[in-house]
């Protein structure tokens, strides 16, 4: 195995690990019974240089079987991830298949067998820097693979990475960030996340996502692309993050996601989301309150009025007999002023409630 003067470096998580899924690999390998080593290659590259690499096929079926090599250019991700295979002979600017010298098989695998399969890459000079992407498949029938979108068809794939030392452009930018719903019964809260790429290399947007009650309180710190899934140069991915809690939540919440990429993740970026939630016991009980507080009120004020006026209207025969007056009654003012006085009461007990436990 032999490499030029950088290293091919196996990374357990990259771009591609979640792009290709190892549910779909697992599904493509089951169907073919091939399976292929490494699944992803990542190397940083010079202009002019050559590489040296070999795949390993393992025929893991029951019999023996023939296999084709076929290669694709990578034009791009999904916003959910998944690779979009070029049609043959498509400029992507992101070209890689070109520089790839392997036999085209077939290769006929008995059961059990490991087959190595050896190809160089030679990077041409004076290429534009920056990332190039391809894949190599192992295919059962001899030809090309009949999808130019996400899927892949029942083949197996091992996917290629190149950065081409040289200018770069490390640049990204967020495109939203929101949740999923304005209004939450229960904190159980989405947070929806799309980050373009501005730049000729691949980035790996991450980091914190801090949320802060009403009262200017942190209540949880969530993380963003923990997984460091990369977004293509010119390419927009989706992520999605989730913030659950057991505890007490009511009230305005607002989310500061603050994102760092490239070397050393120096560059940030950052975005604010704001969003409620609403339990329907506390606000049923809060409504039910207050409902019965203006009902106290209503009924105040009409016993209030039911008496003025019988009181007028004693009066006014008391008058017509000399008798003496008697003792006026409490104002209407003054019946207003302590009704709104045990509203007011009741808000601040709630207040208080929520400052303390949220």
């Amino acid at each position: 195995m032999t490499l030029g003067r950088n290293k091919i470096l196996f990374l357990g998580i990259f771009l591609f690990g979640i792009a290709l899924g190892s549910l779909q690999t697992a599904k493509a390998e089951e169907l073919i019974g091939i399976k292929m080593q490494p699944s992803i290659i990542e190397e940083r590259a010079d202009s002019g240089q050559t590489y040296f690499w070999t795949l390993r096929a393992t025929n893991v079926g029951a019999k023996g079987q023939e296999f084709y090599v076929v290669k694709r250019d990578i034009s791009g991700l999904s916003e959910e991830g998944k690779p979009i295979f070029a049609n043959f002979g498509e400029k992507t600017g992101l070209e890689l298949v070109a520089w790839i010298q392997i036999a085209p098989g077939p290769f006929i695998i008995a059961p059990g067998e490991t087959k190595d399969i050896p190809f160089s890459i030679n990077i041409p000079q004076n290429v534009f820097p920056g990332a190039h992407l391809g894949s190599i498949f192992l295919s059962s029938e001899p030809v090309r693979p009949e999808t130019t979108g996400i899927g892949i068809g029942y083949q197996v794939a091992t996917i290629i990475s190149l950065r081409v030392a040289g200018e770069v452009a490390e640049e990204a930018m967020i495109r939203e960030f929101r949740t999923d719903k304005k209004i939450y019964g229960w904190p159980e809260v989405k947070f929806i996340t799309k980050v373009e790429n501005l730049g000729n290399v691949i980035v790996k947007p991450r980091g914190p996502v801090e949320i802060t009650n009403m009262f200017g309180k942190k209540v949880a710190t969530l993380k963003m692309n923990e997984s460091a899934a990369a977004i293509l140069p010119l390419a927009v991915r989706r992520f999605e993050t989730l913030w659950q809690d057991n505890g007490l939540a009511f009230g305005k919440y607002e989310a500061v996601m603050s994102l760092g990429y490239g070397e050393d993740e120096r560059k940030t970026i950052s975005a604010i989301a704001s969003f409620w939630v609403l339990p329907g016991k506390l606000v049923g009980f809060t409504l039910g309150g207050v409902a019965a507080l203006f009902l106290l009120i209503f009924v105040a004020v009409k016993l209030y009025v039911k008496r003025k006026l019988g009181n007028l209207s004693q009066q006014n025969r008391q008058d017509s007999s000399g008798a003496v007056a008697p003792t006026r009654p409490m104002s209407l003012s003054a019946v207003l002023t302590l009704c709104l006085f045990y509203l007011l009461l009741a808000a601040v007990i709630l207040w208080g409630f929520l400052a303390i436990y949220m």
